[in-house]
Order: structure tokens, then sequence, then C-alpha cells
């Protein structure tokens, strides 16, 4: 019985006017309570199934009286089928559950789980937000503390990660990793969206890991693996000389750019400064970084990745002598394979520069000190990104999924796009040679597709995946758009193609029809 409104003569007792109510069939039954007064009573639910309700009113005061609706409960926790893990909770018209102590309810409403959080002194283990792999529940906060013995570092290592946001601003579901404690403590990130987070280590023996939700949006949340090593640079810097790098279960001696590591695995001894430069991604730095650059000194580093792909050059520090015109200490880069090519600037003083893409796949960067002035110098990163324009000539060349074809699968959430231009009257020709894409009916999941023209809007020839190689592709006019994507999950081996320029005359006379998406 559930009352809207109530309103009956008021008495300490309620000998006046009264509502009484009782648990079965008659006045006998016992007595759940007697009501008067202004206060709406708390819903009364019988044991059986008759409820006794008697209204009494006496020869003087009247008011308003009562409103109420009732129900038949069905005690749902009566039975088996209610699902709840611990503990079922009987409602009104309904039920709950919940769970016992150190357990926390998961999000589907009835499973119970370990509550989430806690402090860990594990060698390695896994952590994974609330109801994992299911969506995550509103409004948690979730706190975990990894502590390993002194002179250990601990490196976490995200397999799944799907939360939401859009990894710049984390005002809503976030995690938020640091090392240490207190006034010690390092903030590495605080990461949301969908985008893996790179592998963490710690800069101590602490690490702490965050998780919020709002009340809002729910994702799957994330899934790590952390384990813990010692950091055999802690003590004397590993024996090395100039930079000492943990590595898991060792370390590795490094020297700064302009040296050259001794036979002797830990010393440094001066080096040449040319440098050609193969890896997919890389720091480089000038010569005795962090420490002033050497007077006098000319270096080169010439970048080089994977056909159809670009290198992105980006800096961290920057500090090298001014000039209005750069004509002194400066550093420049060039589009291609030596100074010849294109120069895409020319850089001095202490101003960042901005992050520089080569449109193909060669740079050339030249670093010179004059004999006067010397500063701190430079730290950049490179990277190899995928996509770009292409030029086709009456010669083969060859483009690539991705930057490490060949040695390891494509990585996930990759999205590339490939515009291959002909000359004016011309066609491109492009032919995959192998082709090893994630399969699934109608390459949902990874696909490559293909479009007649440069914009994804222009006519499609076609949508593949799987492991058989399409079929030859001939551009009606003198453009194609090769557009790469994959997913969040399994990745394969990725493609090879190769594409040229042709006229219509040497592939014959006929009209080039779209081919069916696959």
């Amino acid at each position: 019985l559930k009352f809207h409104s109530f309103e009956i003569e008021s008495h300490d007792d309620c000998v006046y006017d009264y509502l009484e109510i009782r648990d079965g069939p008659d006045p006998t039954s016992k007595e759940l309570g007697r009501f008067c007064g202004y206060k709406i009573p708390e819903d009364v639910k019988s044991s059986g199934n008759t409820l006794y309700v008697k209204f009494v009113s006496d020869g003087s005061v009247q008011k308003l009286g009562f409103a109420a609706s009732f129900v038949k409960e069905y005690d749902e926790c009566a039975t088996d089928h209610h699902g709840c893990d611990h503990i079922c909770v009987n409602t009104l018209g309904s039920f709950k559950c919940e769970c016992k102590i150190g357990y926390e309810l998961h999000s589907d409403g009835k499973k119970c789980e370990d509550a989430c959080g806690g402090y860990i002194d594990q060698a390695i283990g896994t952590l994974q937000s609330p109801s994992f792999p299911d969506l995550y529940p509103p409004n948690k906060n979730c706190v975990w503390q990894i502590v390993a013995p002194d002179q250990y570092r601990i490196t976490l290592n995200f397999s799944h990660f799907d939360m939401e946001g859009n990894n710049q601003d984390c005002e809503y579901d976030s995690i938020r990793v640091s090392s240490g404690v207190g006034r010690d403590s390092v903030v590495h990130g605080i990461y949301c969206g969908s985008t893996l987070p790179s592998s963490i280590t710690s800069e101590s023996n602490t690490l702490r890991i965050e998780f919020n939700s709002d009340n809002s949006v729910q994702k799957t949340g994330f899934h790590a693996l952390f384990f813990t090593d010692k950091d055999e640079c802690a003590v004397n810097n590993g024996g090395c000389q100039h930079v000492c790098k943990n590595t898991v279960g060792s370390y590795e001696c490094a020297c700064h750019n302009g040296f050259t590591l001794h036979e002797n695995k830990h010393d440094c001894k001066e080096g040449g400064c040319q440098h050609k430069i193969k890896d997919p991604e890389g720091e480089i730095s000038s010569p005795n970084w962090p420490d002033f650059y050497p007077s006098r000194k000319d270096c080169v580093w010439h970048f080089t990745t994977t056909p159809g792909h670009r290198i992105r050059l980006t800096f961290i520090n920057f500090e090298l002598e001014p000039h209005q015109e750069c004509t002194y200490d400066h550093i420049e880069v060039f589009d291609g394979r030596n100074i010849n090519s294109h120069s895409l600037g020319r850089y001095c003083g202490s101003k960042l520069p901005h992050p520089i893409t080569s449109s193909g796949n060669q740079m050339y960067m030249v670093f010179y000190s004059d004999a006067s002035v010397q500063r701190k110098g430079f730290h950049a990163s490179h990277k190899t990104v995928c996509g770009g324009v292409l030029v086709a000539t009456e010669t083969h060349q060859r483009l690539f999924s991705h930057a490490r074809h060949g040695d390891n699968n494509y990585n996930n959430k990759m999205e590339c796009e490939w515009v291959i231009m002909a000359s004016h009257g011309n066609h491109v020709k492009f032919n995959f040679d192998t082709f090893e894409i994630e399969d699934e009916s109608d390459c949902g999941y990874d696909n490559v597709e293909v479009f007649d023209g440069k914009l994804d809007t222009d006519p499609g020839l076609g949508r593949f995946c799987g492991s058989k190689i399409p079929a030859e592709i001939v551009s009606s006019g003198q453009s194609l758009l090769v557009r790469f994507k994959s997913d969040d999950t399994i990745n394969w081996k990725g493609f090879s193609a190769t594409y040229e320029q042709v006229s219509l005359q040497s592939q014959g006379s006929g009209v080039i029809k779209p081919l069916p998406m696959t």
C-alpha cells in the first residue's frame, strides 16, 4: 500500500480519526500501524496475500483524508530466477542485488566482483576497469597503488583501452597514472578516448593508477599488465659513462650524439657526425647534448623509411646561437635525399620549430656550428607516418601498408590515405603484390578501399580484405585514392603494391568501370 497524500485529525495516540492497517484478513490480525496527522506513512507491505485497512472518523473535526494506491507484490527473491550472485533484496514491484563486504556490484546489476583498487606488492599482475570486458559502471573511483622493492621500477602496458573522451581534455572519464607519492609524485599522463597509451615505466618504486567515471556515458574500460624490474641504472648510472637505459632484466649503455659506444659497452668515444637512420621512430640530438655543442661541427642526418610513407621530425628542445638570417649556428631540413632537395626550413635561436613532415620517404637534415658562440643545441624525435601524395611515373614504384611491413604485422587503429597522381592525360595502374588484411564478410573491420579520384566521394573501385589478391585497378582519370584502415583488435601482415603511370593506348581501348565493392 503506497500513500500519495495524507491529512487526518492529529492526536498523539490517534484515538479520534485514524487509519488502521493489519497484516491479514480481519480486525484480529497483527496490526502494522495506526496513522493520523499530516505525515505521509511509509509504504506498507503485507507478509501474506491479505491486507486489512480500516478508516475511522469521530463526530467532530474533519480533514481531507488520504489517497493511496495498492499493488499486488511478487517476491522475486523467493525464486531462483533473480540471478543475484550474493544477496537479493525484494523491493516494491521489483528487486535489487547486493554484494557481501569486500565485493561490488557488476554493471549488469547482478554479478559481484572484487572491489576495485587497492595496494599491490606483486611482481607481476593485471589491472582492469570494473566489470571489464563489459561496460564499466557510472560514478566509480578506483585507486591502485603498486609498490616494488627499492631500486626497482614498475612498467604498465595497456592491452585494451576504451573510455569516454577524446584524449585531450579528459574531463569526463579518465585514468591518471603517476609515480611516487606526495610532493615527490610525477604525473605520467591523464588518459581517455580509445587510443592505446604507450608503455609507462615508473620513475620510482611506486606507481599509482586512478580510474574515474562520471554519471553519463560508459565504455568497456581498460585492461593492463604490470611487472616490476630492477633498475640497474639506479646505482652509479649502471657504470655507463654517458647514458644508462634500463631494460627488462638488464640494462644498456648509450652515448650522446657525436660519440660511439666503446667495445667494453660502457665507455664512449668521439665518433663521426654522419648519421643514416632507417628506424621507424627514435630520437636524435646535437653533439654533447644536453651540454653545449662543440664549435666547428658539420653534422648530417639522412632519414629513410618504407616507400609510401613519410618522416615527421618533432623538436623537443631547441637552443642555438640566434641570428636573423640563421647565418651562424643553424639546422636546415631538406625534403629528400640531400641538400639539393627542397628546403623545408632553416632554424636557429631558441624558438621551438613546428613539426616538420617530408612529402616522401626521405628527409635530410644538417647541423652547422661556427667557431664562436655555443649553446645547448637540440633534442628531437622522428617517426614514420603513413599516407601522402605519390607521383606515378612510367617506372614501377612500390607502396607498403606500414613501415615495418615484412617484419611485423600492421598496427591497430591505423588510418592512411595515399593519393597517387599521374601527369595530365595519363592514368594510374595499381597492382597488389601481397595482400593479407583481417578477413570479414563485409570487410567491416580492417580494409583497403580504392576510389577513382582524389576524394572518397569519387566512385569506389573496391573495398578489400582477406588474403585473396585483388585484381588490377586502372583509374579512369589521372588519380587514385587508396585508403587503409584497421580497427583495435586483430592485425595481419598487411599489403604491398606497385603503381605506375600508363596511357589508355598502352592499355588498349575500352571503358573503365568501377569494380563492385567487396
